[in-house]
């Protein structure tokens, strides 16, 4: 499982070593959906800052599912910060698959636009 911080209206989940597993994904995600009631009013963070994070079609379906479940119980807006172009391209398609009110999540390659686009 990864650390989870909260700042003020913001829960931040950073990945600090590079190596990602899926299960810590899932982990992670589903201990905030299970406590949901830990954060209410609050907007979800991610942010990895170049991890080795490489799913497969269905972890990638598994972190679509937990995110919308996160975006239906948890957070009204969840971004994601990523460095790499292919961990972009996975957040871009996460966008289109949630299913849920376009522009509750968003993926981003500045830690400061996802910010600001949090605090809207």
């Amino acid at each position: 499982m990864f650390p989870i911080e909260v700042e003020n209206d913001l829960v931040i989940i950073a990945e600090e070593t590079g190596q990602v597993e899926h299960v810590d994904i899932v982990e992670t995600l589903a201990f905030l959906a299970d406590n949901s009631s830990s954060y209410p009013n609050k907007s979800l963070l991610i942010i990895d800052s170049g991890s080795d994070y490489n799913p497969s079609r269905e972890e990638l379906q598994q972190f679509i599912d937990l995110i919308k479940l996160l975006l239906e119980t948890t957070f009204s807006r969840i971004a994601l910060v990523v460095s790499k172009i292919v961990h972009y391209g996975l957040g871009r398609i996460t966008e289109g698959f949630t299913g849920v009110e376009k522009g509750q999540f968003c993926v981003f390659k500045d830690e400061q636009e996802a910010r600001d686009w949090l605090s809207i």
